[in-house]
């Protein structure tokens, strides 16, 4: 039945028909209601549409949506209501404008700005401003990233509500300037903004409102109209005094590091008007300080940064804004990364002053930075911090300093004499928590000279227990010198699988590591091995021969010294000259005038030679034995 009635009363074209459909919005329930302003909206009448602009306050909040969501119809009615002689309807419908924002219809309201009704006018004006704040926001949000439909909504409405706020800063400047002056400025967010375009209109009546506001320290809502002002504008500002009157954090941070005093490449000119280039004196400094919190102090830092100042010159004043940001850990962070930016080469003392901050990340940061940029004598720096640095910061430097004075220490190895670079090693192991690890990576790879050294610094250093795994792995290198040197130092350890050594002995290839594993078994001082050794005294090599004699010596086995005379008198030349350097070891020198017989009638002259040196070294032992003696 109502629908019926509805259809009939659309399909009339009697004004009544309104009257009885506003009735019945305002009579009807929740569920009628949309039924009605539909059939009101399909009417598309001045009269009806003019009833519901005038009962719109009236209205539940439903119903206001419903009205809102339709309100391109209104247009018509909404211009005749802006006209009418009911003041109270004049302002419903200007009102509605702001609410629909409808900038389309900003004529309307520049029409009711010279109203002599004094609601009128600022009914008017606070909808002008409520368009541009609608605009402005929106505009930010699209930045951001909006929908498409919302984009194309502020694209079809904008230009009309710069239209008007422009024509009313030129003709109706009088009692609502300060109001218009806001709608301007909240719309100058843009290069292309209609109302920034006032600066460069010849005889506009807005434009001296305008250049002296953005001659000023800005709103938090006018930041983008100043800085676009100063860029598009020629509105440079002294700076020295708009900064010093800056409270708000986010104002400070687009004036200083988004600004575009920074971005349009005069920033000497700026940096000039802040007391002469110098920023400003630590006094005026400090005092600016009190009053500003630590999200102010990092942005200053970023200014000061960016300023163009000397490096020393900038680190005087960022000391100061550390310092008092000392309760602040963003600021401090942002005034770390300041000076993180700048190249190599440039000063690192406002670096350093972090290493000592109460936050173990700025250390460990600023520790890195040391590391990357190293400055003169950055070893001594980071060295000094390693007693009472942070675990991590202690990682960070032993990290650093561990390649370059590892490949320092490795370098000057074979050059230093046995005790200093014994002492210097065991300084670099202190120092360089991980020089185990980079010398076992010199014993995995590398050329066979190399890997040699290393086996050698190992054993010089005695941090062969560290390295067991390795050492026992080159024991079956193919190389026979890395086996043999790997052998050798096996005595070291304290404990040797007595399989590897056997092995070593008995099925090597190579005389010299056979040679090399006796002296081992010989440290072991194992009666298990004596009949092993005894075999390996008869040995056609010369030097595993000599060392099976001398480990059977330091075993207490007499067979040794019988051995030892026959390798004295044996036919191969090597034999005696290997049998001579056992005897020396030994010591046994009941032997004495055997050595003499081959220092004087052996038929080779290298043989001959060497048993003289045994003899002139007996000698000279006894000498000092028995100088010793009178001394006593």
């Amino acid at each position: 039945m109502l629908d019926r009635i509805l259809e009939a009363l659309v399909a009339t074209r009697n004004e009544a028909a309104d009257d009885l459909l506003l009735e019945a919005v305002t009579l009807g329930n929740e569920s009628e209601k949309p039924a009605v302003l539909d059939a009101l909206f399909r009417r598309a009448r001045p009269h009806g549409l003019t009833g519901l602009v005038r009962l719109y306050d009236e209205l539940p909040e439903s119903a206001r949506l419903i009205i809102l969501g339709g309100i391109r119809i209104f247009h018509q009615a909404l211009r005749e209501c802006g006209r009418s002689d009911d003041a109270d309807l004049r302002i419903k419908a200007l009102r509605l404008i702001a609410l629909g924002r409808q900038g389309r219809l900003g004529y309307v309201l520049l029409d009711n700005l010279a109203s002599a009704d004094e609601a009128v006018s600022r009914t008017a004006v606070e909808a002008l401003v409520a368009l541009a704040r609608w605009c402005h926001i929106e505009t930010r949000r699209l930045q951001g990233g909006g929908d498409v439909a919302a984009a194309a909504a502020l694209l079809e409405q904008r230009p009309d509500i710069e239209q008007a706020v422009a024509r009313a800063m030129d003709v109706h400047r009088g009692r609502h300037g300060a109001d218009l002056l806001r709608a301007a400025l909240l719309l100058c967010d843009s290069a292309a903004s209609k109302t920034l375009a006032i600066l460069h209109t010849a005889k506009h009546g807005g434009q001296g409102a305008i250049v002296r506001r953005l001659q000023q320290p800005p709103a938090a809502e006018h930041v983008e109209a100043f800085l676009l002002g100063a860029s598009h504008g020629n509105l440079r500002s002294h700076f020295g005094v708009i900064f010093s009157h800056i409270v708000e954090a986010p104002v400070l941070d687009a004036m200083l590091r988004k600004t575009h005093w920074l971005k349009d490449h005069q920033l000497a000119l700026c940096m000039h008007q802040v007391s002469r280039g110098t920023w400003w004196e630590p006094r005026d400094l400090a005092a600016d300080l009190e009053r500003r919190d630590g999200s102010q102090v990092g942005c200053i830092g970023e200014w000061i940064g960016a300023s163009g100042l000397s490096e020393s010159a900038q680190d005087q004043r960022l000391d100061v804004l550390r310092i008092h940001a000392a309760d602040d850990f963003a600021a401090r962070l942002r005034l770390l990364r300041v000076a993180m930016r700048r190249g190599r080469g440039t000063p690192v003392d406002l670096i350093r002053s972090f290493l000592g901050d109460r936050d173990e990340r700025l250390v460990r940061l600023a520790a890195r930075e040391i590391v990357r940029r190293r400055p003169h004598e950055y070893e001594k720096i980071l060295i000094e911090m390693m007693t009472s640095a942070p675990e991590s910061v202690r990682r960070v430097i032993g990290r650093a300093l561990g390649q370059a004075g590892f490949e320092q220490f490795w370098q000057r190895f074979d050059r230093l004499e046995p005790a200093t670079r014994k002492s210097a090693g065991r300084a670099m192991l202190k120092l360089l928590p991980d020089a185990v690890n980079r010398l076992a990576r010199r014993l995995v790879g590398g050329p066979i000279e190399q890997r040699l050294k290393a086996m050698q610094m190992a054993q010089e250093l005695s941090i062969i227990e560290p390295l067991r795994g390795h050492i026992l792995a080159l024991c079956s290198d193919a190389n026979a010198k890395l086996r043999s040197k790997a052998v050798s130092i096996m005595g070291d350890l304290e404990s040797v699988p007595s399989d590897v050594l056997l092995e070593r002995v008995l099925g090597d290839s190579d005389p010299r590591v056979r040679a090399n594993a006796i002296e081992v078994l010989e440290s072991k001082q194992k009666s298990d091995y004596v009949p092993l050794l005894a075999r390996r005294a008869r040995s056609s090599h010369n030097r595993e021969r000599a060392n099976a004699i001398k480990a059977l010596h330091g075993m207490k086995v007499g067979v040794a010294n019988e051995q030892l005379l026959g390798m004295l008198r044996d036919e191969r030349a090597e034999h005696r000259i290997s049998a001579l350097w056992a005897l020396r070891q030994i010591g046994w020198w009941q032997l004495i005038q055997e050595v003499g017989r081959i220092a004087k009638v052996d038929g080779n002259l290298r043989v001959r030679r060497y048993a003289l040196n045994v003899l002139r070294g007996v000698a000279e032992k006894v000498q000092v034995e028995n100088e010793r003696r009178r001394a006593g």
